[in-house]
């Protein structure tokens, strides 16, 4: 992927500043953050069922989009749903979700392609918001609920996950919410990893690779995995696979460094 392009607004909108892909297959248009906007044009084809009531699905020029404004959760909502504290535009969560994205896309691997961000600041606060291209497919979490209409994932899902994510964390990138409901896969087999908002930059664990923090995300994989299993739906054999690939894959790739 190319280098990404930064833009202002004019002055008439002060303190908004987007960012857009080079190569995205669309050209840049602010209606991508406007929800309301996208739905007058009858562009928006439906919005997240789970979550924060802050994503939302459209298609613009034949091209599924997603739309996500960040928003907070826990107890820190109660204080701000969405403004955050700003501290430079790259440190802004919008930019650095994307920066990842964007640095993923070159290495190939699978995650979504970034289309456009948006940072809006007002004082020492500021909201923001992400487009990306849609990926077609269930979560992992869908996979295993065992409700009708989803398939389970077989051994090669379980194991394209664990190539995944080992490449990831080759390239030393922390998922910081690494769980079922971040990993998509299709009809193929084809696995995706969503949402690296918080992912952040860390060495790799010195000696064995596959331990450390790296482990400790596979980990937090695995909790969420057994959490959102149903009563007999095998994941315990499902996550040893997606396990084994992921240190056999982490392994050979930083091999070649050693």
């Amino acid at each position: 992927m190319s280098d990404s392009i930064v833009t202002e607004y004019p002055a008439r909108f002060p303190g908004v500043v987007w960012r857009h892909c080079a190569d995205s297959p669309l050209p840049f248009d602010p209606i991508v953050f406007d929800e309301v906007q996208l739905a007058q044009r009858q562009l928006l084809t439906g919005q997240a069922g789970a979550g924060r009531g802050n994503t939302f699905f459209f298609t613009l020029n034949d091209e599924p989009l997603v739309l996500r404004h960040y928003r907070r959760g826990g107890l820190a909502q109660k204080l701000s749903r969405q403004h955050y504290l700003y501290t430079g535009l790259e440190r802004t969560r919008a930019m650095r979700e994307f920066a990842v994205l964007v640095e993923l896309c070159q290495l190939s691997l699978a995650v979504s392609r970034p289309h456009a961000c948006r940072v809006v600041r007002r004082g020492a606060f500021y909201q923001a918001s992400l487009v990306t291209h849609r990926i077609d497919g269930q979560t992992l979490a869908e996979s295993l609920s065992g409700k009708a209409g989803h398939r389970e994932p077989q051994a090669l899902t379980w194991k394209n996950a664990g190539d995944v994510i080992a490449r990831m964390h080759a390239a030393g990138v922390l998922h910081a919410d690494l769980n079922a409901h971040n990993i998509l896969f299709d009809d193929a087999a084809r696995v995706s990893l969503i949402d690296f908002d918080r992912a952040r930059h860390r060495p790799l664990p010195a000696g064995d690779p596959a331990s450390g923090w790296c482990q400790a995300n596979i980990d937090r994989l695995r909790r969420s995995i057994l959490k959102v299993a149903a009563d007999g739906v095998d994941s315990a054999s499902g996550f040893a696979m997606l396990e084994q690939q992921w240190r056999e894959t982490l392994r050979q790739s930083i091999s070649p460094r050693s």
